[in-house]
């Protein structure tokens, strides 16, 4: 092609909008004229790969894995247990004497499998929590340790005691 103006070989001649070419342009009496952000927005890029920022930042989120607990771990959670036990039947004692009701208080630090904590999440491991409660009641029958946290009255908490790593108790 080089420098050569390019023309059209073997295209005829149209005059099909000669009727128009020379109109003025239409402007609405109704709406008003679009800037010029508005107008640049209709054609910006878009998110072609749908979803794909959240696979990303879910395969980024990093998850733990379960430690097992040694048997020293177990004994001393299992004493806490007991002690724990001991306190909650003490303050139901005393609630029902009229006395008020004052719930022993622990750290605990518990496993919440990522299954949980993220629907529809496939990874293996999940995260470890670390948080003051008042103690309700250990149900060592059903499994659980009933909970009240301390900062948020949320209501009462369930616990797996097969979950808990360990309880500090204040």
């Amino acid at each position: 092609m080089g420098n050569r103006p390019y023309t059209w070989r073997g295209a005829e001649e149209s005059h099909q909008y000669d009727d128009i070419i020379d109109l003025p342009h239409y402007v609405s009496l109704t709406r008003p004229r679009m800037g010029m952000l508005e107008r640049a927005a209709q054609f910006s890029p878009f998110d072609a790969l749908t979803g794909y920022d959240e696979s990303i930042d879910e395969t980024a989120r990093r998850t733990d894995e379960r430690l097992p607990l040694s048997e020293q771990q177990l004994a001393a959670l299992d004493e806490a247990l007991t002690r724990l036990e001991a306190l909650c039947r003490e303050a139901a004692r005393a609630r029902f004497n009229g006395e008020g009701e004052h719930l022993p208080r622990a750290t605990l630090t518990w496993f919440v499998p990522d299954e949980l904590l993220h629907r529809g999440s496939g990874k293996s491991g999940g995260t470890y929590f670390t948080r003051q409660f008042a103690i309700r009641r250990v149900d060592r029958a059903a499994g659980t340790l009933s909970v009240l946290e301390a900062e948020r009255a949320q209501g009462e908490k369930k616990i797996a005691l097969a979950d808990i790593e360990s309880i500090v108790i204040e």
